[in-house]
């Protein structure tokens, strides 16, 4: 692989992955992210270190685990601590220049504060460029760019309103949005991408995550992209379970069109951004990478949001590609389980850095440089429910997890039963799997504790004093002598 390439992060939020072209969805359309992933590595089987926004981007940033890092909830109060964010500053020691437009969630907003009385603590992110940009259900709380923006266009009344008639009807409730395209936070992240991208300085290598609110709800897919997919004509996964659901076949399906139409807008601002990157000039050299912070159920089980383990939720999409990513591997899909959270080890290995040794993640690269076939033997995943902690282990065929407060098990066969609709857990057949994956969960929570004794020094060895003699008696004349001149100055 070339050295230091340019790095482009595209992140986006809430995006079940079995909703591209390229993972076989028989509706949604994705020419870009599909043309991404025929030049590139593809990953089948990647998981969320936790299917909550926060947890997971803390992590991606940390290189930690959510029972690592703490922050196990979207609201928490307190800024995530700055030293912790350790994956920007490991890629400008590498000579990198970095930059981050659009949704952060390293911290919970209380409602009225302005994002620019955080300046401070970008720089300290180790970011050379920030910008971050409202999620839709905070923006009519926030004084922002974006804001003043809609407010400059005539729009901002239109945006309060929906968004407020949203927080009454629910997040779910699905209709068009009321911004044109460019004017939504999706587009504004883009243009705010592009233009960043127009004047990035070409002296270093560079990496630029373009972080984007949505799929997330409000489900309004704005301009043509509302009326792109008929609800009609929307296929329901095999596995929706009426009886389970709260909503009928028929909201579902109304929600997924638009969810469909809100992907092919994201979809059509990756084209906008791989375009930009190629008249940048370095596109023979540039690494672009795709992935979620985790998904949605969509109606899978009869259940919509995240929050749970059920592939539709916790997996994400994940594509490296771009020129600089080896012919060989162009076009290959990976089936072996990967985290999310190995991307901060495998930007910093793009980027030739040092990858810190408290990092719990592992590199992809060798994977995607057709090396090795696999990096993990299992992954995982964790979440707090109210008083309870869950935690999900993936390997190769099973999957086994906690579910709710009452810790009911639940263990399937991913390659007989990918839907994840003949719970195993319980027969008697599959006890010692079960056991396995127990044991396997307990050696990985033992195993990823932050070690805060690291690097730690003996008291003699601090001392650091050194004697010019071997003699014993004159080494204790030397340590009297010293101690005495501390006490005399």
């Amino acid at each position: 692989m070339a050295s230091s390439p340019d790095i482009v992060f595209i992140f986006c939020d809430q995006w079940n992955a079995r909703y591209l072209g390229c993972a076989g969805h028989p509706q949604v359309r994705t020419p870009h992210l599909d043309a991404l992933a025929a030049n590139g590595c593809m990953f089948d089987a990647a998981y969320t270190p936790s299917p909550v926004c926060m947890p997971a981007r803390v992590s991606l940033a940390s290189g930690l685990y959510p029972h690592t890092h703490g922050f196990f909830s979207n609201y928490t109060g307190k800024l995530f601590p700055a030293e912790q964010v350790t994956l920007f500053r490991c890629l400008q020691g590498a000579g990198y220049t970095t930059a981050k437009i659009g949704k952060y969630h390293y911290f919970s907003m209380e409602w009225g504060q302005d994002y620019e009385e955080y300046r401070d603590y970008y720089d300290q992110l180790g970011l050379d460029w920030a910008e971050e940009t409202s999620t839709p259900f905070q923006g009519p709380f926030l004084n922002t760019a974006y804001s003043r923006l809609l407010k400059e266009r005539g729009l901002l009344d239109a945006f309060i309103t929906d968004i407020g008639d949203r927080y009454v009807d629910g997040q779910y409730a699905a209709r068009p949005s009321p911004l044109p395209p460019d004017l939504t936070p999706d587009g504004y992240v883009c243009r705010q991408a592009l233009s960043y991208l127009r004047g990035a300085p070409n002296d270093r290598p560079l990496f630029l995550c373009a972080s984007f609110p949505g799929p997330h709800t409000p489900l309004g897919a704005p301009g043509k992209y509302a009326e792109m997919y008929d609800p009609d004509d929307v296929i329901l996964p095999p596995n929706y379970d009426e009886k389970r659901s709260k909503h009928a076949p028929q909201a579902i399906a109304e929600m997924t069109a638009q969810y469909m139409g809100k992907i092919t807008h994201l979809d059509d601002r990756v084209g906008e951004i791989i375009e930009a990157l190629k008249k940048r000039g370095s596109w023979e050299n540039t690494v672009v990478v795709f992935s979620v912070d985790h998904g949605d159920r969509m109606g899978e089980h009869g259940i919509v949001s995240k929050c749970g383990f059920e592939e539709g939720s916790v997996r994400v999409p994940l594509i490296i590609g771009g020129p600089a990513v080896p012919l060989e591997t162009r076009g290959f899909r990976s089936a072996s389980p990967v985290s999310f959270l190995d991307l901060f080890p495998t930007f910093l290995d793009l980027a030739g850095g040092d990858i810190p040794d408290y990092c719990q993640g592992m590199s992809l690269l060798p994977i995607v440089t057709g090396q090795a076939d696999h990096v993990h033997d299992a992954v995982f995943s964790e979440i707090a429910n109210g008083k309870s902690f869950n935690y999900m282990v993936r390997d190769r065929q099973w999957k086994w997890y906690t579910h709710g407060r009452s810790g009911k098990e639940c263990l399937f066969d991913m390659v007989t039963d990918p839907r994840e609709t003949d719970n195993l857990a319980s027969q008697p057949g599959h006890a010692g799997t079960t056991q396995r994956l127990r044991d396997r969960l307990l050696t990985f929570l033992m195993s990823t504790q932050l070690n805060h004794a690291r690097g730690y020094r003996i008291l003699f060895d601090r001392i650091g004093m050194t004697f010019p003699t071997e003699d014993h008696e004159e080494r204790k004349r030397i340590i009297h002598k010293r101690l005495c001149e501390v006490h005399d100055a």
